[in-house]
């Protein structure tokens, strides 16, 4: 439902790129699949569903990481305040 309503507010302010969009669909879509039959198979061999709490925080800590090398890259070229990044359209106006 989340992630419903952030790809509709990309679409209505005209924010949302296309190739980008299918491609992290499918991408996203691959990796739940995957994610799911991983995780049954781990909490159906152990007994143990502590797995579901450290693969989140697993990707908690990814997503924090890379937002922090995204970061440091765009004010090493300095982007100062500018947001982007791989979903930003070149010629914009802000």
């Amino acid at each position: 439902f989340t992630s419903f309503t952030a790809t509709t507010s990309f679409v209505v302010f005209g924010l949302l790129v296309h190739d980008y969009a299918i491609v992290c669909l499918t991408i996203g879509f691959i990796a739940t699949y995957v994610g799911q039959i991983v995780l049954y198979y781990l909490m159906s061999k152990y007994e143990r569903n502590s797995y579901i709490a450290f693969s989140i925080g697993g990707v908690v800590l990814l997503s924090a990481f890379l937002m922090t090398i995204q970061s440091l890259v765009s004010m090493a070229e300095g982007g100062g305040r500018h947001a982007g990044g791989i979903c930003g359209r070149e010629g914009m106006s802000h």
